[in-house]
């Protein structure tokens, strides 16, 4: 049938507007992976207590950054590495040494103003486990906290961008490929409904030191627990050409870790900051399984910091919504 000209445009407007409504919807759900049913992930600020602050080790502090004078604070040794194995540390040690590591890995990662690192994330969403997502990531925490990042594979190209110095608070997220193209940005409240329905994390809690909070937190109620933890330190590994000290964590029922059944972590032995973390879920099948079987079924997080630069200086335009190589 003929169409007029007002005709057509209206109908390409219609279809530009379902597109850009339905792709708005399925953004969250790309961008931000459900959390599965059971999985109440509770995510919190953890500040160090004074306790454990003056039993922190004198880690290197990256380039730029005064130490504290000595008789500003109280002065302990440094955190002397017991020798890996089962038979060097209890349970209960071993959870503590691995704690005040991950106290002092915030302190010097809280101390540089940015970093950039390729970032991989496998998670489990729905019972179905999902393709290793890469992507270059950029964060700043100095003058305010900001996130940048650029998926490597999947949808390759989408962009993701926050920053607390804009007033509206509102994470920026721009899809790859085409959508990308002929879609404008999209603008989501990081705490609200929507983010939240689709959202393991906030993305104010992305990074090195909001993975290092939730680790923290679980930690500090594994001590309080006193119980239902084996807690291992493993032989030292490398990863990304980093030595790294190794941890175990198996609990032995859910009612000590509703979330992890078990998890394994690789933190830089220079640093003590993780890079890298696998975990697992629990398992209502696991009759006749071997625990090979049952880690590959319950695999539900694996996330990996490779290339971290600490030394780069990020410009305040990476973290900018007005960046035109952004196109946001």
């Amino acid at each position: 049938m003929p169409c007029n000209r007002s005709a057509q445009s209206s109908g390409k407007s219609n279809f530009l507007a379902i597109c850009a409504s339905a792709l708005s919807i399925g953004v969250i759900g790309v961008n931000f992976d459900p959390v599965p049913a059971g999985e109440d992930v509770q995510v919190a600020r953890v500040t160090p207590s004074s306790t454990v602050i003056e039993n922190l080790a004198d880690v290197p502090l990256p380039p730029g950054v005064t130490p504290t004078p000595p008789d500003s604070r109280n002065q302990t040794p440094g955190i002397e590495a017991p020798q890996s194995g089962s038979g060097n540390l209890s349970h209960h040690d071993a959870i503590k040494f691995s704690l005040l590591l991950l106290k002092d890995g915030a302190r010097f990662i809280e101390n540089i103003d940015s970093y950039q690192v390729t970032f991989d994330k496998r998670e489990r969403i729905n019972g179905d486990i999902g393709e290793l997502e890469t992507m270059d990531l950029k964060v700043r925490h100095s003058p305010t906290f900001g996130i940048y990042m650029k998926w490597k594979n999947g949808d390759t190209g989408r962009q993701l961008l926050y920053n607390d110095e804009y007033e509206d608070k509102q994470m920026v997220v721009k899809l790859g490929g085409l959508k990308g193209r002929i879609l404008p940005a999209l603008k989501l409240d990081p705490l609200g409904a929507e983010a939240k329905a689709g959202a393991r994390y906030p993305v104010t809690e992305a990074g090195l030191v909001g993975m290092i909070r939730q680790m923290i937190l679980h930690r500090e109620k594994d001590l309080s627990h006193g119980q239902g933890i084996a807690c291992i330190r493993l032989a030292n590994e490398v990863f990304d050409d980093r030595e790294c000290y190794c941890f175990r964590y198996e609990y032995s029922a859910p009612e000590f870790n509703p979330l992890y059944r078990k998890s394994i972590v690789l933190m830089d032995t220079r640093y003590h900051v993780p890079l890298k973390v696998t975990s697992y879920t629990w398992s209502n099948n696991a009759d006749g399984m071997t625990p090979e079987q049952l880690d590959e079924m319950t695999l539900i997080e694996d996330y990996a910091f490779r290339k971290l630069d600490m030394s780069t200086k990020l410009a305040s335009e990476v973290f900018s919504r007005d960046n035109p190589a952004y196109r946001m």
